[in-house]
């Protein structure tokens, strides 16, 4: 999906939130407020550092076949709640090193970062093909919402959440998709979004994305509801900077296995034919194990889809819970048409409260594929 401009939306997200929090603080202290009901103001986020040294053929890495990479990322986020208001943030920083850094600058057109600065003595190695120290900044979320019995509004940097798969929603118009971690992320988009509900499982969703320019915005309706115990919905959408209208459905429903998908129809202004880009997949758990699989049919090819520019793309997870505290699981993302993909081996230990450890073997092939090789880490997360 390609990454849009979001200055001015960014600036709107930074209002929004100062009017939600301004309406939370209003609700707490106005005489006439609900009686019961208290605003909260909730603060905490996560450390997380990741050590991992690689094998790497491409030829791409300034450092050679084999290197180390290491990176320290602080995740701080913030949340106020009122009776019906809320305004929240998440903000995240990393600083990144040797193969972690060239690994970031090689993928910067894929990796949705809001900024990446690197050090003045680091420039030279920059233009040899990644520098061996980044900064690298991001805000996940800064938005505000109000709700009413009726309808609700928000407005600024959220994650317009319209996925059915675990890593590919054809319908998930808005949401950019980050797979630089161990697990798959879904990054928020600068929108303004009117949700009016019908009852309780229902619902007609407005979303806009208009940028700097609106007439090159992107622009959606979603009608959603549970039919026959079938949660389903349909979408409708418009995307001027591509000069395409979409039609779109998913749903999702329980038959033992979880079953799932989604399909979009997209249509240029031009007149020439339209592009159709669909994914379905299942997910079922016996005893102690959990499976997943995805298949992914990508038609408009890497204008509608940047990271899976290729047809037929596959996924597979297998998820074994040894204990409570903890996991192993193996998954694979596999790029058929492009022969490339990965391959990653996962262990996960709740050490302590609020803390996590995790080993891992990550390996990357095709030559579609920036990296090709193997990867060996270790990461620790503790949360606040």
């Amino acid at each position: 999906m390609r990454r849009r401009k979001s200055g001015a939306w960014l600036a709107l997200g930074l209002l929004a939130m100062g009017a939600g929090v301004g309406a939370w603080a209003q609700e707490g202290s106005s005489p006439g407020g609900s009686p019961g009901v208290s605003p909260s103001l909730v603060l905490g986020g996560s450390v997380l550092e990741q050590a991992y040294g690689s094998y790497d053929d491409s030829g791409l890495t300034a450092s050679g076949d084999f290197g180390y990479g290491s990176s320290t990322t602080l995740e701080l986020n913030i949340d106020a709640k009122g009776e019906k208001a809320r305004a929240s943030a998440s903000l995240e920083a990393a600083v990144l090193d040797g193969e972690a850094a060239q690994a970031a600058w090689l993928y910067r057109p894929y990796d949705p970062v809001d900024e990446l600065f690197v050090p003045e003595t680091a420039q030279q190695a920059a233009s040899m093909g990644g520098p061996d120290l980044l900064l690298a900044a991001r805000v996940r979320t800064l938005y505000a919402k109000l709700d009413e019995d009726w309808v609700s509004i928000l407005a600024g940097r959220q994650v317009i959440n319209y996925e059915r798969g675990a890593i590919w929603s054809p319908t998930d118009l808005f949401t950019r998709l980050d797979l630089s971690g161990l697990s798959p992320e879904r990054l928020g988009s600068d929108a303004l979004r009117l949700v009016f509900p019908f009852g309780a499982t229902g619902g007609l969703d407005l979303a806009a994305a208009p940028g700097a320019d609106p007439a090159a915005g992107l622009y959606s309706a979603r009608l959603s509801g549970l039919v026959m115990g079938v949660d389903g919905a349909l979408t409708a959408a418009r995307d001027g900077e591509a000069a395409t209208s979409s039609i779109g459905a998913d749903f999702k429903a329980d038959l033992g296995a979880g079953i799932y998908g989604d399909l979009i129809y997209s249509r240029p202004d031009s007149g020439s034919s339209g592009s159709l880009r669909a994914a379905g997949g299942a997910d079922w758990s016996f005893g102690d194990f959990i499976v997943a699989a995805e298949y992914y049919y990508n038609g408009g090819g890497v204008a509608a889809d940047l990271l899976f520019p290729d047809a037929q793309n596959l996924y597979a997870d297998l998820t074994w819970r040894v204990s409570e505290f903890l996991n192993v699981s193996s998954s694979a993302i596999w790029d058929l048409g492009g022969q490339s993909g990965d391959l990653l081996i996962l262990g996960s230990w709740s050490a302590a409260q609020n803390a996590g450890l995790s080993a891992y073997a990550k390996l990357l092939w095709g030559q579609s594929s920036l990296s090709q090789g193997l990867q060996l880490g270790a990461t620790l997360e503790l949360s606040f």
